[in-house]
């Protein structure tokens, strides 16, 4: 009897261990910095689509999006010149809703001085299911050029004409930063350990962006990306 009750209580030790180990505090005690800063990304692209929206054409274009790769601060500060042009996220439609933002990270070259060492952000509007294969396949990293068998255009604000001809537009906030823009966009690779972070388990970025991984924390950016502006 003695012996049983030992056992008993081993086991109950070791679940409770287990679901403190699984609490929310723990577990954000856990990820730490790296899911303040994936959520940090997060808010900034928020930012980036809600400027985006303002311009009426380039709403219409997301609208027709398949999905949509967004790095907030690219190349910021001369950054790029170290070869890293910094991180962002990628949303998937399905439907009318957009998938949880899935992480990336994003090498480059010589756009830091191209730029003037200010950078800025981009956003990649993925336009046909080709561009969004991309994402969703590539396991380790690609570049976008010539070898990923991609089409890119650079925005000109004319909606019509870019949608028709290209499987990814190419954005930016920063005058002149298109400048060899998509030859230096190399070695864009998930980011697993914010992805980790952010939704606080192992996951991979083609279960998030397939949609069966969701935060109520990026619900504002999902939001974002499904508003309508009225005054077109």
């Amino acid at each position: 009897m003695r012996l049983m009750i030992r056992r008993l209580t081993t086991i109950a030790a070791v679940i409770a261990a287990m679901g403190l180990a699984s609490s929310p505090a723990a577990l954000a005690a856990h990820y730490g910095s790296s899911a303040r800063s994936a959520q940090d990304r997060v808010n900034d692209a928020v930012n980036i689509v809600q400027q985006m929206q303002q311009k009426p054409s380039l709403a219409a274009v997301l609208e027709q999006a398949r999905g949509v790769f967004i790095i907030p601060h690219y190349g910021r500060g001369g950054f790029i010149v170290g070869g890293q042009g910094g991180g962002g996220v990628v949303l998937v439609k399905h439907g009318m809703a957009w998938s949880s933002p899935a992480f990336y990270s994003i090498g480059g070259g010589s756009i830091g001085a191209q730029a003037g060492g200010e950078g800025g952000a981009i956003a990649m509007i993925l336009m046909t299911r080709k561009a969004v294969d991309h994402f969703e396949n590539s396991s380790g990293s690609w570049s976008l050029n010539g070898g990923a068998g991609l089409t890119v255009v650079n925005w000109s604000g004319r909606a019509r004409a870019n949608t028709n001809r290209g499987d990814v537009i190419l954005w930016t906030n920063t005058k002149g930063l298109y400048g060899g823009l998509t030859a230096s966009v190399t070695r864009i690779s998930p980011d697993t350990k914010l992805d980790r972070a952010y939704y606080q388990r192992p996951v991979t970025s083609r279960e998030i962006l397939a949609g069966n991984v969701t935060s109520v924390n990026s619900d504002p950016l999902r939001d974002a990306l499904a508003s309508r502006v009225a005054s077109r």
